[in-house]
């Protein structure tokens, strides 16, 4: 049991003097209050129909309000805290329902905490990987309640601003969660230039919503889906970590390459296909300043005996590349492969982790096609898949085939192919900007 703070303490508490002040003025706006001693909790009336809710756990202490604010603990959070100062907040043995379900929340996410904390060696090593992912749990928790307002306000009344996936986004990145940022940074592209994007915007709030409730119940995951999660999150992996991984030998199909810049971050990603075995895999790295990296990699249409360590998940594409074992050559054959064999490939890799949003895929025997504003591929049985990317890479693949059947390498999307690449007659063609100049012909 927790004995009442005293004044003091609550402005101990307080993010700044502005919301100690504000919150002293909401003494007489509270209804249904309650504690336990080792939470509180009450409901305050402001200038909106339906009053905020917030409860304090006080074994934290951790706060937890239904209002925008993003300081924390907020002005009604800090409310509850002065009138229970006070000796204002009756003594209960069960809470609300709105104050059980975060607490319970709360109490599965110790757990969680510690399931998720990287293993380190060293005793400050763990400390700081705990707070890291206790971060990511409030953030998360936020996040969801977000997500629930935006569900119930309806997506006509939401806010659906730039500026307001931004705030959110920005939130995410302060609880040290910027896999989940970057999501939520894409989602006003979504909204301003899809017609359909009310069903996309939901699609993604339900993947978020998802992420959530698997980071909360991470300890109850297979070890792989666990390291799916925390890679969607995004928490940080040791580049030593993935190299001790267990190696995957093949002789490995440079199919796709590009190079992107961001402010000055640019980012350097291969696709490869291994040639005995059909598995997949994506060498990222990344750079600042220029466009230099450390790792030397075959260029484009090459052929390399190589080592892969692969980055551990549920459903594992992204590598390191290893020991090579033999000088790259070029290939001039690619092995058959239809889109039945893409799209189950694709549905195989969203079963094991159903956050993937592209998979690679090879389409050998299918012809590029324009049709009234809309662009496909077209196999020998006449079935199409769509086609999506800028215009100029679609009339490239267009050019490139002159209208006869060739094989295309991309990333399916469930929604349609983004071609990266085109392979005909033993050369592979890249169709996306910032690949070498050196790539896309056989010496």
């Amino acid at each position: 049991m927790t004995s009442p703070w005293s004044e003091g303490q609550v402005a101990s508490v307080a993010p700044d003097a502005g919301s100690l002040a504000a919150a002293a003025k909401l003494s007489g706006a509270w209804s249904q209050t309650g504690g336990n001693g080792d939470a509180l909790w009450g409901q305050c009336q402001g200038s909106g129909k339906s009053p905020y809710r917030s409860v304090v756990d006080l074994t934290g202490p951790e706060y937890h309000c239904s209002c925008p604010s993003r300081k924390f603990p907020c002005k009604h959070a800090l409310g509850l805290l002065l009138i229970w100062s006070q000796g204002r907040v009756p003594e209960q043995s069960e809470p609300p329902e709105f104050a059980n379900d975060w607490l319970s929340r709360r109490a599965g996410r110790a757990t969680a905490v510690r399931t998720a904390a990287a293993p380190v060696t060293t005793a400050s090593g763990a400390k700081t990987a705990e707070r890291r992912a206790e971060r990511v749990a409030a953030g998360l928790d936020e996040l969801d309640l977000w997500l629930t307002d935006q569900i119930r306000s309806g997506l006509g009344a939401a806010d659906i601003s730039a500026s307001a996936f931004d705030a959110i986004a920005a939130r995410m990145v302060d609880a040290q969660a910027p896999g989940v940022a970057s999501t939520l940074r894409r989602l006003p592209i979504v909204v301003a230039t899809r017609a359909d994007w009310p069903d996309r915007l939901l699609r993604e709030y339900a993947r978020l919503h998802l992420l959530v409730v698997a980071h909360r119940r991470l300890s109850e995951l297979p070890e792989p889906l666990q390291a799916s999660v925390r890679s969607h999150v995004g928490y940080p992996v040791a580049t030593d970590s993935v190299r001790g991984e267990p190696g995957v030998r093949d002789r490995w199909m440079v199919l796709g390459m590009q190079t992107t810049e961001e402010k000055r971050l640019f980012t350097r990603k291969v696709w490869l296909l291994g040639r005995d075995h059909g598995r997949r895999a994506i060498l990222l790295d990344f750079t600042h300043g220029s466009a230099h990296f450390s790792t030397v990699i075959p260029p484009l249409g090459s052929l390399v005996d190589a080592t892969l360590h692969f980055y551990p998940g549920a459903a594992p594409l992204r590598a390191q590349f290893g020991d090579t074992h033999e000088t790259p050559e070029p290939f001039t054959t690619v092995a058959p492969s239809d889109i039945d064999t893409a799209l189950d490939d694709f549905a195989a890799a969203v079963g094991a982790d159903p956050w993937i949003r592209s998979w690679p895929a090879l389409l050998t025997g299918v012809t590029p096609a324009y049709d009234d504003g809309s662009w496909f591929v077209v196999d020998g049985q006449g079935r199409a898949l769509p086609l999506s990317g800028e215009d100029p890479v679609l009339w490239r693949l267009l050019g490139m085939s002159g209208g006869s059947p060739v094989t295309v390498f991309g990333e399916w999307t469930s929604d349609s192919l983004v071609p990266v690449s085109v392979f005909d007659r033993g050369d592979v063609y890249p169709l996306v900007s910032g690949t070498p100049s050196t790539a896309g012909s056989r010496r």
